[in-house]
């Protein structure tokens, strides 16, 4: 008896374990046939090759198992599979078993209804597609996976078109915890109404970058909410108290980028969970909140910058102990800086910006207590007193940036205790003294900016062994003796800037010695303005660059050197390398100082050098055929010295060359006629005692009144010739100016607000243009405020019209692609310019227009008139017409005459 029973059990267990072995395989068979079904109805299965029906689903790429062999998760990214919505609804989301899924970036399309959903699933992604939907059809997409507690829908078209009142379900009540909204198409008051009505248990709530409107109500339903995200949505106005009062659980609240005025409301106080406000970029006013943000005791990040805030700091930050990162810069904020700063060295302040205020006042010594502070920017105030000694004792001060102040003395020696110093920017203050000796224990600096000072002494011969120095600026002091052999040793230099010292001796050639070798960006998306020198008198060197963080543009009127620079050209963005293993240097300016002996034909091994300037000093000899490998320069200045022999042939291979002067030299012989050396004006070349030729008197006219007849008739063509080119480069420089004010004017149409600025808000972008270069350093352009591209703008007019007047124009290679975009019928008008400049520049001179004509041309463009039947170019609002605009850049005294 006992032995039947052991046999019954032994069967029931086999039985159970079959009939388990069928469920498995039935569920995996399931699973197999819902994921099979989603590849062979994508666009493009061959990008899923691991999936194949003969393999259990476990095996494919992207596909996770749980036990029992059941899919819980499936993560696709950016993998261009192109699929419609309804085709994931009916088989990836249909598996049974399903917790996670993730299909970002793989070009799905269509509506976000008609969900079906295995209750399991907790987490979906399907950010970065171009799906579409209402955000009623959103309610019913978490509605239908039940379980659902995370959809992340940023990037992709929801919300077209907006609801109108009473479309949406009233106050939905979201079972999610976190809701991505972010980047779509949600417009209108009463999305944004219905959004936050419906919060529910919504633990985080994204809604950045898309186009909502008016400003916010109270939020009543915010019990749960504890990270809400509105920045950069379009809301405007004042945010009135009894808004966020209820929302005790917030912790991260984000309204920069916005359009709201006013104060801030007092019942955020309310708030008291919160540890990150950001409210910068908007319109905000009044004076500083000190009571309503003291009294957030977990405050960790206040983000106020780019507001019209005003008063006093007093001793705010002091009463707000955990505060990490305080940003208060671009503000109206007045007064000195508390005395006691960080009371204690416990403080957790690690990031203090409060650059381009009015602050006045010393720096407090107290700053010393600050141990944990990463960042220091007090730029572009009006501190006086001395750099205090104490801030060599902060052991993780990474960034000490306090240009355009009024400090005095000298730079204290215990800087050198910083060995995690990355970027000394003290620029346009009034230091002296020598450069500390124990800087050379700061290793990782790669900013090194102590210009218009009043520094003395020798250039430290240390400074080569900073092997990650990547930008160093000593201009305008009093340095003096040799520029030190070993600044070649510094492996990352790529901006070096020494004009305008009292500089001895020769130009060692070991400064091209890291030619070929930069690799590392060690100043990548970095912020930087650079400030284009004129050529007025007191202006000296190229260009100013400045670390730019927390700058408003129309602030850099408050530099001094403002009154005496005519900054008509203003560059901004991020630096970004571009370079592929064999970097060199870009900026190299050495103009002003007391240089003697040879140009180093080594210099020429720069071979992405974008600037080189060495006027103003005594340098003497033949200029050296290798600065013609300087394929990318594009400003090249050698005037104002001793050089002699003539201008090296190769010259004519400089294609990007957007300024050269060499005048003031002892030159001779021919001004060569190939490349575009005669495309620029006369005084470039000027007081040359032997040097001749277009756009000088020809050489023929040098060899004196000898010659005969015949000659005096060639001289004559020839003059003639020059004349009409003259006249030409003459008339096309009328046609780059009204090109400019063209683009001016198109973007005040466009945006229909004051561009005072516009003029100066130009950026450089030194890629080449041929499209073969991919090597070089890009200086990458902000897209609020810039307009004009002059690298992709006087060098390939030039190019196309000068070297090869049969050329197609590209609209494109003149003006940026983003202004074309706002305003398509531009192009059109734009060419037509195009046209009349290369007409001015054929060298058939009976098909060159006259004077007369090419302003007939300018008026039937402006009247909008064609110079084609075809063309349908509309008028251009010129205020006033090209002659009587006014511009900033103007021709300077040389150029007219």
């Amino acid at each position: 008896m006992r032995g039947v029973e052991l046999r019954r059990c032994s069967f029931l267990r086999l039985a159970c374990f079959l009939s388990l072995l069928v469920t498995i395989r039935s569920s995996d068979a399931g699973d197999l046939d819902l994921l099979m079904s989603f590849k062979t109805a994508v666009a493009n299965p061959q990008l899923l090759p691991s999936w194949d029906a003969l393999r259990g689903p476990c095996s494919f790429s992207g596909v996770t198992c749980g036990a029992g062999g059941r899919v819980v998760a499936v993560v696709l990214q950016s993998v261009p599979l192109g699929a419609e919505f309804r085709t994931v609804s009916s088989s990836v989301l249909a598996l049974g078993g399903l917790v996670s899924l993730s299909l970002r970036a793989v070009n799905l399309t269509g509506d976000v209804s008609e969900v079906r959903c295995g209750g399991r699933l907790t987490e979906l992604d399907l950010s970065g597609n171009s799906l579409q939907g209402s955000l009623t059809d959103v309610a019913s997409l978490a509605a239908a996976c039940s379980g659902l507690k995370s959809l992340n829908l940023s990037g992709n078209s929801v919300g077209v078109p907006p609801m109108a009142a009473g479309d949406g379900p009233a106050a939905v009540g979201f079972e999610l915890e976190t809701l991505d909204l972010s980047f779509n198409k949600i417009s209108g008051e009463f999305d944004l109404r219905w959004l936050l009505s419906s919060l529910g248990s919504l633990r985080r709530l994204d809604l950045v970058g898309n186009s909502l409107s008016g400003g916010i109500l109270a939020i009543t339903n915010c019990s749960y909410l504890q990270h809400l995200d509105l920045s950069y949505s379009g809301l405007s106005g004042e945010i009135g108290d009894g808004v966020f009062g209820h929302c005790r659980s917030l912790a991260y609240l984000n309204l920069s980028s916005n359009h709201f005025t006013g104060t801030l409301p007092s019942d955020l106080s309310s708030c008291t969970s919160l540890r990150t406000l950001s409210l910068s970029n908007n319109n905000f006013s009044g004076e500083f909140p000190i009571e309503t943000l003291t009294s957030l005791p977990y405050l960790a990040i206040l983000e106020f910058a780019f507001n019209d805030v005003n008063g006093s700091l007093g001793d705010s930050i002091t009463r707000m102990p955990m505060l990490e990162v305080l940003d208060l810069s671009s503000n109206r904020l007045s007064g000195s800086i508390a005395s006691e700063l960080c009371p204690n060295p416990g403080f957790a302040l690690n990031t203090l910006d409060l650059q381009n205020n009015q602050l006045t006042g010393g720096i407090p010594e107290s700053l010393s207590n600050c141990t944990k502070l990463v960042t220091l920017d007090l730029s572009l105030n009006y501190l006086t007193g001395a750099i205090p000694s104490g801030l060599g004792s902060l052991p993780s001060l990474r960034d000490l940036i306090m240009w355009q102040n009024l400090l005095e003395g000298e730079i204290p020696p215990e800087l050198a205790n910083l060995r995690s110093l990355e970027n000394l920017i003290l620029d346009n203050n009034g230091l002296n003294g020598s450069i500390p000796t124990g800087l050379v224990n700061c290793t990782s600096l790669n900013w090194l900016s102590l210009s218009s000072n009043h520094l003395s002494g020798t250039i430290p011969p240390w400074i080569g062994q900073l092997r990650n120095l990547a930008i160093l600026k000593l201009g305008n002091n009093s340095f003096s003796g040799p520029i030190p052999p070993e600044l070649g040793d510094c492996k990352s230099l790529v901006w070096l800037d020494l004009n305008n010292n009292q500089l001895s001796g020769s130009i060692p050639p070991t400064l091209a010695k890291q030619s070929g070798k930069i690799a590392v960006g060690l100043v990548t998306g970095e912020p930087y303005v650079y400030l284009k020198n004129d050529g007025t008198s007191g202006c000296r060197g190229t260009g100013n660059l400045l670390e730019f963080a927390g700058i408003r543009p129309e602030d850099l009127d408050r530099l001094p050197s403002r009154r005496f620079c005519n900054f008509t050209r203003v560059y901004k963005g991020l630096t970004q390398y571009t370079f592929n293993n064999n970097g060199s240097m870009l900026f190299l300016d050495l103009s002003f100082n007391q240089l003697t002996g040879q140009i180093p034909k080594e210099l020429g091994n720069m071979y992405y050098l974008l600037i080189l300037n060495l006027g103003h000093n005594f340098l003497s000899g033949l200029i050296p055929t290798d600065l013609g490998s300087l394929r990318y320069v594009a400003v090249l200045d050698l005037s104002h010295n001793s050089l002699e022999g003539p201008i090296p042939s190769s010259f004519s291979g400089l294609a990007m060359l957007a300024e050269i002067d060499l005048s003031n030299n002892e030159l001779n012989g021919s001004i060569p006629e190939l490349g575009q050396l005669a495309t620029f004006p006369r005084y470039r070349y000027e007081n040359n005692s032997g040097l001749c030729g277009f756009p000088l008197p020809s050489c023929e006219d040098n060899a004196g009144a000898n010659s005969s007849t015949q000659h005096q008739k060639s001289n004559r063509r020839q003059a003639s010739l020059a004349g009409s080119v003259a006249m030409g480069l003459l008339f096309s420089l009328f046609c780059i100016f009204g090109l400019i004010i063209i683009a001016v004017e198109s973007k005040k149409r466009q945006k229909k607000k004051d561009c005072s600025n516009c003029s100066r808000d130009i950026y450089f972008d030194s890629r080449s243009h041929s499209g073969t270069a991919n090597s070089n350093w890009k200086l990458t352009a902000t897209k609020d405020a810039l307009v004009i591209n002059l690298a992709t703008f006087e060098m390939p007019l030039r190019k196309l019209c000068f070297a090869d007047l049969h050329s197609k124009l590209r609209i494109s290679d003149v003006f940026d692609p983003e202004l074309l975009k706002e305003d398509p019928s531009l192009e059109l008008e734009l060419l037509e310019h195009l046209k009349i400049a290369c007409s001015c520049l054929d060298d058939r001179p009976l098909r060159r227009p006259t004077m007369l004509r090419v302003m007939t041309m300018f008026k039937e463009i402006q009247a909008g008139l064609s110079m084609n039947a075809t063309s349908s170019a509309p008028a251009a609002s010129m205020d006033g017409g090209f002659y009587e605009g006014d511009m900033s850049l103007k021709e300077s005294k040389e150029e007219k005459d």
